[in-house]
């Protein structure tokens, strides 16, 4: 879910004659196959990591399950300032290392109960996040350029959001047949073929350095990404959670993620070209966070199936719209150091996403209920305007 979607530049050290010879082409397309890959069985079984928590026979509380994601974020936070010292970093080896990790997070569902898992699998997603997206990202950005950046930066959030189109209705259906343990499993070894993927298009000169800097970002941009994990952490609940509300039937809730990816993908893909062809992003800033509004108060204040699905559809496409163009705002800005850029991004939406969920655990607490946290969203995701 994630989740999860951004891209990156990179810096590179000169590669030897033989290492040229024996690396095989990584360009955009094969990126984006990887995010493709990744994309799948990331949500065909991450989807339904806290459905699974809070069904029977575990039946979590909802406010221990969401446990699970604040740990991740708190780890992701704290590891992308390890890894931003300014010293070189393989980008194969770290996503290599971040794929495995990510699949022993699914496999964790099969050998542990459920409280062992939330604090396995928070820790393997939080580390999961910086190892593979931060080389990913910017090895993504390295293949743009003024002229197609944000139709190509959208393409990432498209594919990953498509992709989620199939991914949850296939781990649906499994999860009914085979159960939900079995569909981890497999989730994990569609993981561990991409690992196999990002090996075999392994370019030995890719090497990357990352580093903090907030001034460079700027305040209002900060402020911008800042509210983009804040509205990422807040969904990450609120949208299982209040769906498992409505339905507990597996297929049912994986076409209702199904329904959400959709809408955000034909959003990011169609305004990402027109913002190339008309050479503005401004408006697109503006246009996604303020209609998100009145769609996180439909989804509030609904009373049936129909209604919240409209919402939420709605919410999927319209957040969709700010967080590409974000990125691509501040990528134009910084062509420079578009690795400091992107590691003090990921370090922003982290804590903003741990931050957020944090506030969404505190109302839960109060009583305030699951659909309560949409109406945080709709004020978060203002703060992803500032941007322009």
């Amino acid at each position: 879910m994630s989740a999860d979607v951004a891209a990156v530049r990179m810096a590179s050290v000169p590669p030897s004659p033989l290492a040229v010879r024996e690396s095989r082409p990584r360009g955009y397309r094969e990126l984006i196959a990887i995010v493709a890959v990744q994309s799948f069985g990331n949500q065909m079984a991450g989807s339904f990591w806290l459905v699974y928590l809070v069904s029977p026979p575990h039946s979590l509380d909802f406010r221990v399950a969401v446990l699970m994601w604040l740990v991740s974020f708190l780890v992701a936070s704290l590891l992308v300032v390890g890894i931003s010292r300014g010293r070189p970093i393989r980008a194969t080896t770290y996503m290599s290392i971040g794929l495995g990790i990510m699949a022993l997070g699914h496999f964790s569902f099969l050998v542990l109960s459920p409280l062992a898992v939330i604090g396995t699998a928070g820790l393997a997603f939080g580390l999961y996040l910086p190892l593979f997206w931060l080389p990913l990202n910017s090895l993504l950005v390295k293949e743009t350029s003024r002229a197609n950046r944000a139709g190509r930066l959208a393409g990432v959030t498209a594919t990953f959001t498509t992709i989620a189109v199939v991914a949850p209705a296939v781990g649906g259906y499994l999860a009914l047949r085979i159960g939900y343990p079995l569909m981890f499993a497999l989730g994990g070894m569609i993981v561990l073929a991409n690992l196999g993927l990002v090996r075999l298009l392994a370019q030995r000169e890719e090497s990357l350095v990352f580093k903090i800097d907030l001034r460079r970002m700027g305040r209002r941009t900060a402020l911008a990404f800042s509210g983009q994990g804040g509205v990422e952490g807040l969904l990450f609940a609120a949208t299982p959670l209040a769906s498992f509300l409505f339905t507990t039937n597996a297929f049912e809730l994986g076409l209702l993620f199904a329904l959400f990816s959709l809408a955000a993908g034909v959003a990011a893909v169609v305004l990402g070209r027109i913002s190339d062809r008309v050479r503005a992003r401004m408006p697109f800033l503006i246009l996604g966070p303020v209609l998100s509004v009145p769609a996180c108060v439909l989804a509030f204040a609904q009373r049936d199936l129909g209604t919240f699905a409209f919402a939420v559809g709605w919410l999927s496409m319209t957040s969709a719209v700010a967080p590409s163009f974000i990125y691509t705002i501040i990528v134009d800005r910084s062509e420079d150091a578009v690795p400091t850029v992107t590691a003090t991004r990921e370090l922003l939406l982290n804590v903003s996403r741990a931050a957020a969920l944090t506030g969404g655990l505190v109302l839960l607490a109060a009583g305030g209920g699951v659909y309560a946290l949409y109406l945080l969203v709709g004020g978060v995701i203002l703060l992803e305007a500032l941007a322009a």
